[in-house]
Order: C-alpha cells, then sequence, then structure tokens
C-alpha cells in the first residue's frame, strides 16, 4: 500500500508546530515565524505533500533548510517525506517476518520502525529502537541510535512521545 495517505501535516498542523517554538516577531501578514501561509517555500512544500508528489515536497523543504538550517517544520517536513519513501519501498510482509525472526538485526527492527510510525503505533517504534540501543553494542547501538533520533526529526520538539524516548535514551547511554 502507498503511503501517500500518511497522516502529513497539512498547513494548520505545521502552523501549530511553528507554534511550539519560543515566540517572536509575527512574519508579514501576521502569521507566526514559520508559520506555511507566510512563506512561499513552505507553503510549496506542503501543497506537494497534499498532492503525494514527494519530490516536489522535498526539494521545497530542502531550500527552507537551506536558508534556515535549523527551521524545524521544515525539518520535520524533510523526515516524513524521507519516512514515506523509505516505507513505499518496504514489502511489509517481508520486513514483519524478518523483524519477528530477527530481534537483535537492526535494519529489521529499523524498517519495522518505519513501519510502525507510519501506521501510528509511535510509542512500538521507539520502544523498538530503545530495545536495540539497550541489546547491542559498537556499531550497532550507534545505527539503532542514530535511527531513533531520525524518527525523532518527523515530530515536533516538544511531542511528550519523543521527550519521553529521548529521556530513556539519555537514560541508557549515560
Amino acid at each position: 500500500r502507498d503511503l501517500h495517505s500518511f497522516p502529513t501535516r497539512r498547513s494548520s498542523d505545521l502552523s501549530g508546530a511553528a507554534s511550539a517554538r519560543p515566540p517572536g516577531p509575527a512574519a508579514p501578514g501576521g502569521a507566526p515565524p514559520g508559520d506555511p501561509r507566510s512563506d512561499p517555500l513552505m507553503a510549496e512544500a506542503q501543497q506537494a505533500m497534499e498532492r503525494g508528489d514527494l519530490d516536489a515536497a522535498a526539494a521545497a523543504f530542502g531550500k527552507v533548510l537551506a536558508a534556515t538550517p535549523s527551521h524545524p517544520v521544515a525539518t520535520m517536513g524533510l523526515a516524513q517525506v524521507e519516512l514515506i519513501r523509505r516505507v513505499n519501498s518496504y514489502d511489509r510482509s517481508a520486513v514483519s517476518q524478518a523483524a519477528q525472526q530477527q530481534p537483535g538485526d537492526v535494519d529489521a527492527q529499523a524498517k519495522m520502525a518505519d513501519i510502525d510510525i507510519a501506521t501510528g503505533r509511535v510509542d512500538a517504534a521507539f520502544s523498538r529502537m530503545l530495545d536495540l540501543v539497550r541489546t547491542t553494542a559498537g556499531d550497532d547501538r550507534n545505527q539503532a541510535r542514530l535511527h531513533l533520533i531520525s524518527l525523532f526529526e518527523i515530530f515536533p520538539p516538544r511531542d511528550p512521545r519523543v521527550n519521553k524516548a529521548r529521556a530513556a535514551l539519555s537514560s541508557l547511554l549515560f
């Protein structure tokens, strides 16, 4: 199944995510900074996401990030595009089977975590990757950690599920 129906953020959702940032001066037209309605590139990216044009969305988010590297909404949008691309390339049945049969395989578990995120099982995805960080070592542990961090970028910085998983990751690492 194609994930163009993956719950991407609409303009109204993106403006809510942008408002999670510290307050700043309003952009032209009275919209808060980062609001997709105040940034033509963000509006272009959002429209591309809504019509399922992942290449155009990635390009627009990339342009925003080139101009403002820490732009939280563009970071989330690009992470969503990357997730959709990955999950659309998976054979879900094979991924599920591999994840069940190989609980210590970082690649299998990372793919299953991607599917978990894309299908709304966020806590399950984070738990899956945290378990790998807990039970692996060396390069495998680092790969699991990096994938988990990449999943965090899909959500607003203050998402409580992300905060909880970040705290758990921190306690595992330090």
